[in-house]
């Protein structure tokens, strides 16, 4: 199987950091001033992101040294005291894949560098410093898709992927705190207290499990066939500094769509995928502002794999992970499909957007 040890790594160490930002969220929450920094473009980022980002960074550089990575993170300006609190908070998590272990003579190891000092966890966060491109092999890593949310105790997503010359080819996406139930998912085996891994592979389908079991079955996942947009349930994000909520009430009211959910993070995406929702409307408040890749990467996989479409918001093109760190693009779209389905609300996005220029 194509990709079998990078899916293998990529949905070990996203696990391992769902469980550890699963166990930490109550904490960050309660002593948000000592554990939340603010970045320079105003947006929160806490000792659980930091934490992530380094635990998952040490998987794929122990397991592929000479790949690339594109994190969100960087160290720069973090006091000595938050970095030690990063550490210990790694330290604190029950360290599962101590000594490494295998599956189906996959071999994972947890750790390139030891992590016993503050300049340990600097020097892993920072391997995240690439600034991506259109040749060559990276990974492309959220270590918390969902700030906001996860401040608040609701949904958040640890996104990791695999892009190849602009083409993301793994995806894996934990969803720590999604209960299927609440978002029309009934029919589905229930989750335990640590949610859900998503996962895809280009060309191999989509696939979710519960997140706690060292051994999952994984089960494929598949959009809904719909034949009118007016049968769609839209995603949406809770922020409103995220994407215009305005023009996105327009573009629904246009397409007959009355039930929308809400909620933070890719873990849209696999809503999505799972065929619980049909369109995902991430449309720009300005359209100078250019989505990060790390917000999609992992999700685009997803959708494409379980048979839904995924594009910018205006030209209906599928979306370029080779220009860097940001997409080159206005917007994105996501939908259950089918294409003539999917064109439909794009074309019905640009003219509302075009409308207000």
């Amino acid at each position: 199987m194509a990709f079998e040890r990078e899916l293998f790594v990529a949905t070990q160490a996203v696990r391992k950091a769902s469980l550890l930002t699963k166990r930490i969220q109550s904490e960050v929450i309660a002593h948000r001033d000592s554990t939340t920094i603010t970045k320079s473009d105003d947006s929160p980022v806490t000792i659980g992101d930091y934490a992530a980002q380094t635990i998952i960074i040490n998987a794929i550089k122990a397991n592929f040294p000479e790949d690339k990575i594109v994190g969100e993170e960087s160290s720069s300006g973090l006091s000595d005291d938050f970095v030690s609190e990063i550490l210990t908070q790694i330290k604190k998590n029950d360290d599962v894949f101590e000594g490494g272990f295998s599956d189906n003579s996959v071999q994972f190891t947890s750790q390139e560098y030891p992590l016993a000092t503050l300049d340990d966890v600097r020097k892993v966060i920072d391997c995240g410093n690439y600034e991506g491109g259109r040749t060559g092999r990276f990974w492309c890593l959220d270590p918390i898709d969902g700030t906001k949310g996860f401040l608040r105790g609701d949904q958040f997503a640890v996104c990791l992927g695999l892009i190849i010359d602009g083409v993301v080819q793994v995806g894996c996406i934990g969803c720590p705190n999604l209960t299927l139930a609440n978002y029309g998912g009934k029919d589905l085996p229930e989750h335990d207290k640590f949610g859900y891994l998503f996962s895809a592979v280009k060309g191999q389908g989509a696939f979710y499990s519960v997140c706690a079991s060292k051994n999952p079955d994984w089960l494929p996942i598949h959009c809904r066939s719909l034949k009118s947009t007016s049968e769609m349930i839209s995603l949406e994000g809770v922020e409103k500094s995220h994407s215009s909520h305005d023009e996105q009430s327009e573009i629904k009211s246009k397409l007959g769509i009355e039930k929308s959910l809400h909620l933070d993070s890719q873990v849209k995406y696999c809503l999505l995928a799972l065929g619980l929702a049909d369109t995902y409307l991430r449309l720009p408040i300005k359209l100078s502002y250019q989505e990060k890749i790390w917000d999609h990467a992992a999700g685009n996989t997803i959708v494409l794999e379980a048979g839904g479409v995924h594009t910018d918001s205006m030209e209906n093109k599928p979306l370029d992970f080779g220009n860097g760190r940001t997409l080159a693009s206005k917007g994105v779209i996501a939908t259950s499909g089918p294409q003539e389905l999917h064109d439909l609300v794009v074309s019905t996005s640009a003219e509302v957007i075009n409308s207000r220029k």
